[in-house]
């Protein structure tokens, strides 16, 4: 079938068919999502915005009546809600264990879709007690007026999901608590600035921000290795591998602007390790880990990178007027050429990704290898 779609594009561009027969053709040869299909669809983002809706209700609620109630009401109240969440997580949890082989796979096959990040009901509830615990430290804060630093709060909130991130394995929690590690990083750097001074600066705070995300990214790419697992977030990975390049792009840049004819070692140290984890990703993402979406990340960011070195170098002493005209060239001309060869990446690579996912075990199978029903199961 994948050979079939490739031919079909080929002779598109060959003009041996029109776009209209392509269309046909690729109807008859596709399998078009039913009803079924998107009821499940809905019915999963009616669970996670009902989920994050009942823990944000939860603590608005706190909010609106802080004077109303009492200290042993407002944790009484928020202690509750977290453990009937947890309780409700290890019910979903034992019933899904408890059907048989069959009704997994029947399952599966049926939601294949939309559990794929790791989407399940009980995960969903998982997702609410962990935004909870969030807001049960901010009224333990709050109350006795601890003194502590925000950072703190951040940085053990994350610390206390941990445990229903590793057991869940979902690409929503992963998301949460790498985003509280940034932010409890980002204050805490904030906070003590007067601290370090000299020995780092924001830029060394930026560096800082780009080797933890990234580290994050590669850790998370070499351990997935199935559609299903603890370690399949690719919602996580992109969001990662976005920050970290634009992080990255916005240093070089700023080092281009600022010091980066004064030679000093950081600056020398910091372009050779952002042209060394380009040679690197494309090393990776080619030819090891074929991937489309880290190629077009790291093109795009060195032809932002490209296009600030000719404005440093053409604008300091010379007529801009010309230089507009030659970097808006270079910019389109790049741009249009990168575009061009990921579109013919990707249609190299879509026929080995479908025959990848052919060879990959049944729903059934994948059950009983990485994640039986709502949860992983602890090997």
């Amino acid at each position: 079938m994948s050979q079939i779609k490739s031919h079909v594009c080929g002779w598109v561009e060959q003009g041996h068919i029109t776009q209209e027969q392509a269309n046909t053709l690729y109807r008859q040869v596709t399998v078009l999502p039913d009803a079924s299909s998107w009821r499940g669809l809905i019915a999963n983002l009616l669970l996670w915005f009902g989920a994050l809706s009942f823990a944000s209700g939860v603590i608005f609620f706190f909010a609106y009546n802080w004077q109303s109630l009492g200290h042993f009401a407002k944790f009484g109240l928020i202690e509750v809600a977290i453990l009937l969440a947890i309780a409700a997580f290890a019910w979903l949890y034992y019933r899904t264990n408890s059907f048989s082989a069959a009704s997994h796979s029947h399952s599966h096959s049926n939601q294949s879709n939309d559990s794929r990040f790791g989407g399940t009901t009980a995960n969903g509830v998982l997702l609410a007690a962990s935004v909870l615990v969030g807001g049960l430290l901010a009224l333990v804060g709050q109350t006795y007026q601890t003194g502590a630093d925000p950072w703190q709060l951040f940085a053990l909130w994350a610390l206390v999901i941990l445990p229903f991130t590793w057991v869940a394995g979902f690409d929503g929690l992963w998301l949460l608590l790498v985003g509280l590690i940034n932010l409890s990083i980002g204050i805490f750097l904030d906070s003590f600035s007067h601290l370090w001074g000299a020995f780092l600066d924001e830029q060394g705070q930026l560096l800082i921000f780009i080797c933890l995300n990234l580290a994050i990214y590669y850790a998370f790419v070499l351990l997935d290795r199935n559609v299903v697992g603890r370690w399949h977030a690719p919602i996580l990975e992109y969001a990662c591998s976005l920050f970290a390049m634009g992080c990255f792009t916005w240093l070089i840049t700023w080092l281009i602007f600022d010091d980066f004819f004064k030679g000093d070692g950081f600056s020398t140290g910091v372009i050779s390790g952002y042209l060394a984890h380009l040679v690197l990703g494309f090393v990776i993402f080619r030819y090891r880990l074929p991937r489309i979406y880290p190629l077009a990340l790291g093109g795009f960011s060195l032809i932002a990178v490209g296009a600030a070195l000719l404005i440093r170098l053409m604008f300091e002493d010379n007529d801009p007027i010309g230089g507009f005209l030659f970097i808006g060239l270079y910019i389109i001309l790049a741009s249009t050429g990168l575009s061009i060869w990921l579109k013919e990446l990707s249609r190299k690579l879509k026929p080995l990704s479908e025959s990848m996912s052919e060879l990959e075990p049944e729903p059934s199978a994948r059950a009983t290898q990485g994640k039986v029903g709502d949860i992983h199961e602890q090997q």
